[in-house]
């Protein structure tokens, strides 16, 4: 976490020497996710994303972003008539994305960078009830995961974004012969373990 914090100052620092541009502003949405690695398939968790962000322009098409934001994720397997195995995982994190915007003209942006989060609390339940804590406590507290998305200007202080994320790393280590993994997942290789997976759709709203 040290690292990670010294990194941030740096970045910031860097930015600040470079431009003096900064921009403001408010971002809410909502999140459609699952987990890769357990046995459930679709984004069929829904959640809430909200928080602040703060822009500087390094060049007339590239600006820095950084991000600080509430994110929801997790996994859901709805209850059917030929399938009692309900499930919901929630896993709610802090996330500090930074990222590079690239302009395309005034149309919007492409976006790419890394998510880092911490997560601050987890539950769930099943047909028996409340996920015990024993089963939650094994998810890692901090996620990095990647990002790729794009904006559409709505006007100019207003867009809409919808973003990709995965985790580079493992949120909990396991093995299970019925995993499933996402096109992602397999491209590069995961054979277990469980990993964030999840999308995102907001509006930015700029103040400066």
């Amino acid at each position: 976490m040290k690292e990670f914090l010294l990194a941030l100052l740096l970045f910031l620092t860097s930015i600040t020497v470079y431009s003096q541009r900064f921009h403001g502003g408010l971002l809410a949405g909502f999140s459609a996710s699952q987990v890769d690695g357990d046995s459930y398939a679709g984004y069929n968790k829904a959640g809430l994303q909200g928080g602040v962000f703060i822009s500087t322009e390094l060049t007339s098409r590239i600006d820095a972003r950084l991000e600080i934001k509430y994110t929801s994720r997790g996994a859901r397997n709805p209850a059917s008539r030929d399938n009692t195995g309900a499930y919901k995982l929630a896993l709610h994190y802090i996330d500090l994305p930074v990222l590079l915007s690239v302009g395309i003209k005034q149309l919007g942006a492409i976006e790419l960078g890394l998510v880092p989060g911490y997560l601050f609390n987890a539950g769930g339940e099943d047909d028996a009830g409340k996920l015990p804590r024993e089963y939650l406590v094994v998810f890692r507290k901090f996620d990095l995961g990647t990002l790729l998305g794009i904006a559409i200007n709505i006007t100019p202080k207003l867009a809409f974004n919808m973003r990709y994320s995965y985790s580079v790393f493992s949120i909990r280590d396991q093995e299970s012969p019925s995993a499933g993994y996402s096109w992602f997942g397999k491209l590069i290789g995961h054979t277990n373990g469980d990993f964030n997976n999840y999308l995102t759709f907001g509006v930015n709203y700029q103040l400066k």
